[in-house]
């Protein structure tokens, strides 16, 4: 892969809604949609609405039922639920696939923990480095990366690869502060609209070989009633059930049965249900309303079946992109379509189990 003819690039936008998407407001994300496409309707992520599974599915492809990974939270045996990133992707990732082929990758992230949880110690070249911000890196109020400071990591880092992955996380803090169809929020998506439109211009060199994926993780929410659906507790009784909430849904573990399903159901704020595997449950809030509580209030939250829309769209200067567009996007992508596809583009090959590291067997 030393003569590169194709580099794919994908950019994902935390919580960049899809229906905010024009040429007014995001002028940027519209030329990029026209001169390639956009699906109709967006993509979908996993049932469980949240940052760090989607994430996970966007670089491996691999399901929750074969990663644990269903939610910001993944389940493993003996220990319980514990929080996704900790666990990591669970699964071989795209940079482990281009590594085995002694191709190139680079993987830069406003959120840290992306760089556990998408498994970006194996990418040639990751920022933040281990998963840490320099020192001076500017930050949003829940201390992830400014898109600014984004751009400029994206600046300083050789762009010469097979699969670039870059992502921006300002509209997710924003929508959370004030709701994603704030004032704040619409301001933020413009912002966000130029960084993504300066991440574009860092590729014109090699643009002619360059496939762009665009996609976000999920949409949000908004809050209007502060105070937590109280689940958890109603679940309490249930010893053999495991709930972790987060956002307007919660994802339970253990013999979920009839009488478990109506103890739920029957709490105040709960909206609906779905079983996503033989012993994972996942529940979610009305409209409004919050499972898990936070220490300040939040104008707009995720997690339910309400907040699956992504972003998706595909352009590029490389010959095949509008092929590649038109076979992704006539239907609409699940996020776990994206990392077969991106595979199938740069040839590689699965991975043998024997050459996997311990951590994703």
């Amino acid at each position: 892969m030393a003569d590169r003819e194709l580099r794919i690039v994908m950019i994902v936008i935390d919580a960049m809604p899809h229906r905010h998407v024009s040429p007014e407001l995001t002028p940027n994300l519209w030329r990029q949609s026209t001169l390639g496409l956009r699906a109709p309707d967006g993509g979908e992520s996993l049932p469980m609405s949240v940052t760090y599974a989607n994430h996970a599915a966007f670089v491996t492809g691999a399901d929750p039922t074969t990663t644990g990974v269903y939610g910001n939270h993944t389940w493993i045996d003996g220990d319980g639920w514990v929080p996704a990133p900790k666990a990591g992707p669970r699964a071989t990732t795209l940079f482990e696939r281009v590594a085995h082929v002694n191709g190139r990758s680079v993987l830069v992230v406003g959120d840290h923990k992306l760089v556990a949880q998408m498994g970006g110690a194996e990418a040639t070249e990751c920022w933040p480095p281990s998963g840490w911000f320099p020192d001076g890196t500017e930050r949003c109020e829940f201390g992830y990366a400014r898109d600014a400071a984004v751009v400029d990591a994206v600046r300083a880092t050789d762009l010469d690869a097979d699969l670039v992955v870059l992502h921006l996380n300002e509209p997710d803090t924003t929508s959370h502060f004030h709701g994603p169809d704030s004032p704040a929020a619409i301001k933020q998506y413009r912002t966000t609209d130029v960084a993504y439109g300066e991440l574009i211009d860092e590729l014109a060199d090699g643009w002619d070989h360059t496939v762009v994926i665009t996609l976000s993780d999920h949409d949000q929410e908004t809050i209007d009633d502060q105070t937590p659906v109280a689940l958890l507790d109603a679940l309490a009784p249930f010893r053999e059930i495991t709930a972790v909430a987060d956002g307007t849904a919660a994802l339970l573990h253990g013999p979920v049965n009839d009488k478990v399903l109506a103890a739920a159901m029957s709490v105040d704020g709960i909206d609906g249900h779905e079983r996503l595997s033989d012993d994972v449950w996942m529940i979610w809030s009305s409209p409004g309303r919050m499972i898990s509580g936070a220490p300040i209030a939040l104008g707009g939250q995720h997690g339910s079946p309400r907040c699956r829309t992504q972003l998706a769209m595909i352009s590029g200067g490389h010959p095949m992109t509008n092929s590649v567009a038109e076979q992704m996007l006539t239907q609409r992508p699940s996020a776990l379509a994206w990392a077969p596809a991106i595979a199938e583009l740069l040839g590689l090959d699965a991975l043998p189990e024997a050459t996997l590291p311990l951590a994703t067997r």
